[in-house]
């Protein structure tokens, strides 16, 4: 009787200390869960400050690239308001050929003025104008837009040479080359030949080293001052080149044969 006694008080010992454990691995889980809960809870509030702030910044964003939109559209719209004054006033006072540039659409327009308030188109096509601000891998920042406002045709020229410009090199992360690196087509050769010359006898890596390069311009330039030139070009109907005008061969030849010397041109 006394060993059932003994027994039994042993198990009820076992029982109430294991129960005491337990308790505490309650207790201890339970406060673990309340700190993981307290930790989720700072960091869900983080993410919601985070991303508050991140949406915040992105209507920010939004809200000045829709300035800069509105502030580039104004201002091209200034311009051509500005050139359909200038062409009022040319209809009023100027006889004769001019042309207007659109670098907004990238359209070429040549008109003829009778003085008297009256003119009629001649000749509309797609031209390529000034690509803006642009850089290289090295982060050197340049500026080819093409200048708006009135001009005038200051030269004009058959057969013209390009002459690579240094920021050719550099925007292709390239020193420029001193003028005894330069290859130099032969001056014996005719035109023609200069340019078959060039396009054959040089190899790709060749040709970016001639610094008087022959028939890149097309047959005809038209000079408008300060290194802005109306030239052949490729990409037209495009904001796509270094600033000066691009046409195509047959519409250059015509705008050569038809403005003279001192023919505004108004770009806008």
């Amino acid at each position: 009787m006394n060993s059932l006694k003994i027994a039994l008080l042993a198990l009820a010992g076992v029982l109430i200390i294991g129960f005491s454990i337990t308790l505490i691995n309650a207790d201890q889980l339970s406060r673990r869960l309340q700190a993981v809960q307290h930790e989720f809870y700072l960091t869900d509030n983080l993410l919601q400050r985070v991303s508050s702030e991140r949406d915040t910044l992105a209507d920010v964003n939004s809200f000045l690239m829709a300035k800069e939109y509105s502030f580039n559209e104004l201002m091209l719209r200034a311009d051509s308001l500005q050139a359909r004054l200038l062409e009022n006033e040319l209809r009023n006072s100027y006889f004769g050929y001019y042309l207007l540039i659109d670098t907004g659409q990238n359209r070429f327009h040549l008109r003829r003025s009778f003085g008297n308030g009256e003119d009629i188109l001649i000749r509309s096509g797609y031209c390529g104008t000034g690509k803006g601000w642009t850089n290289n891998e090295l982060g050197k920042v340049w500026d080819f837009s093409t200048p708006r406002g009135l001009r005038y045709v200051v030269k004009t020229g058959e057969n013209p040479y390009w002459y690579r410009p240094d920021w050719y090199w550099q925007e292709l992360n390239l020193t420029p080359p001193e003028p005894d690196e330069f290859i130099v087509i032969p001056d014996t050769l005719s035109w023609d030949d200069q340019i078959v010359y060039y396009r054959d006898s040089l190899t790709a890596q060749e040709r970016i080293w001639v610094h008087k390069v022959p028939g890149a311009l097309g047959e005809y330039k038209i000079d408008l001052g300060g290194g802005i030139l109306i030239h052949y070009g490729v990409g037209r109907g495009r904001n796509i080149s270094h600033g000066c005008i691009r046409m195509s061969n047959a519409d250059l030849e015509a705008l050569y044969r038809t403005l003279p010397l001192g023919a505004p041109v108004i770009i806008y």
